[in-house]
Parts: structure tokens; sequence; C-alpha cells
């Protein structure tokens, strides 16, 4: 049973966990490092940037010119775009199922707003920069949040298999051991040895899910109930609450064992 247990494989989960998150923190940061070094222009008293007035021979330009290029400022929309597709998409899509394009991942990972004057092209402003750096900073912080939950969850899952090891380390070096061959008090210490156990086991399940029904902001109200994370995390494992299955299942083993041995402990009374 050790090294095989629910809680045992979803350490090997949760550290997947942590790495994926870690590279979205980190994209988050280039991203915004990119969004920092744009130049943002500020539009024209009146919102448009039509060129001042000029005289009859000068507002007849070449033919070839008549149709101008996009203004950095507006090529500076297709940029941030481009980044945050190369940059950050990757680490938002790679957990659902179906194809999401790039302004519905913009829309979901930073505003409607944001996402429409992107796709629009409508002016890389001093104000939509801000806009965006704002809500990048927001992901930023959500996810340094994450990461400080999830440091607690493996420190949750560490002493939960320290517990387990011990129980079934013990559970193994006495099941070769005749229960007939052994004197009261032998008996006796197992039974006594097997109800420790068990208050163990029920100490570790009243723990875990007090912590279940807390929240992973641990600065005050608010913040995402510790249930929901755990459930996300172990959403592929074969049970979505690891700690409790495992501290169960090993209750009942050795409450079954303790039968036994007072069965024998009451043959020879």
């Amino acid at each position: 049973m050790t090294g095989s247990t629910a809680v045992h494989r979803a350490l090997e989960r949760l550290d997947e966990e942590r790495d994926a998150v870690a590279e979205r923190g980190a994209a988050f940061e280039a991203f915004s490092t990119r969004v920092r070094e744009l130049p943002a222009a500020s539009p024209g008293p009146t919102g448009d940037r039509r060129p001042p007035m000029a005289s009859p021979t000068a507002m007849a330009p070449p033919i070839q010119t008549q149709r101008s290029a996009p203004s950095p400022s507006e090529s500076h929309c297709v940029t941030v775009r481009e980044a945050f597709d190369e940059i950050v998409q990757p680490h938002s899509t790679a957990d659902i199922d179906t194809d999401e394009s790039l302004a519905e991942t913009i829309a979901a990972e930073l505003n409607e707003d944001i996402a429409v004057a992107l796709a629009t092209e409508t002016g890389w402003t001093p104000s939509l920069k801000a806009a965006v750096l704002e809500e990048t900073a927001t992901r930023r912080r959500e996810v340094t949040v994450l990461e400080e939950t999830l440091r607690d969850e493996r420190q949750t899952l560490e002493a939960a298999i320290d517990e387990v090891d011990e129980i079934v380390a013990w559970l193994r070096s006495t099941a070769d051991e005749s229960l007939l061959q052994c004197d009261f008090d032998r008996l006796e210490g197992k039974h006594e040895q097997l109800e420790t156990y068990r208050d163990r086991l029920e100490e570790l399940t009243s723990d875990r899910q007090t912590q279940l029904a807390g929240s992973t902001n641990r600065y005050g109200p608010g913040g995402t109930r510790y249930r929901t994370m755990v459930e996300s995390v172990y959403s592929a494992c074969r049970t979505r609450y690891p700690v409790l299955s495992t501290a169960t299942r090993l209750y009942g083993i050795c409450g079954d064992c303790q039968r036994t041995v007072r069965a024998h402990l009451s043959r020879r009374v």
C-alpha cells in the first residue's frame, strides 16, 4: 500500500499542477514586459487622428501614397495580440477541450472591452495600455495566491503520507505474525496501537474536512473555496479527495484488524 495510495498519486499530480501554474505566472510576466515596452500615443483632442488642415496642393498626394499604412499606434494593437497568442494563450487553453479563438481567450483572461479594443485596432492609447497592464497584474497576483495555496496543499499531502506510511509499515511488520502465538499482553498492545492509529486517522480526516471548508485566501474573506481548488487539481485522478479516501480506507483496515485482535483477546480471558 505504501507508495501506491491515492494520496501518494495525488502528490505526483500536485507537482504537475505546480509546474503548470509556475509556467502560467512566467507567461504573464513575460507578456507584461512586452506590453510595457510598447509606447502608447494619445489620440487627438476630438478622439480622431486626422492630419491638420493643409493647402489644396498639399492635400493632393501622389496616387501611390493615397492609401496610408497603419499608424504605429494601430500596429501596436496587432503586436499585443500576437504577443498574447505566443506567450499566454498556450498556458490558458491547455486544459480546455474545445477550440477557442484568440479574441475569446483575451476576453477570458483580461476582459471583453480589452479584447474588442485590440481586435478593432482603434489605437494603442495610454488608457488601453494601462488597462492591459492592470488586468495582467491581477492575473499575476492570482497566480501568486494559487502558488501559495498549492504549497500549503503539498505540506498537507506530505504530512498525510508520513502518517499513512507509518501505519502501513506497522501493519506490514505484524502481518505475518500469528495471533495464536501471542500472549495476552502482546495482543493487548496490538489492540491499543490500532486504537491509537484509528484516533490519528480520525484527527487527520477532521483536519482535512476543516481545511476543505476554508478559503484559499489567507489574508481575509473572499477567495476560492479550498474544496473547489482540490476538486480542480485532482479532477483527473480516480478520486478528488485523496487524503480523505486514503484515511478512510486505512481506518477501515485498522478497524478490521482490531476486531480480529479483540476476538483473540476474548478467548484469553
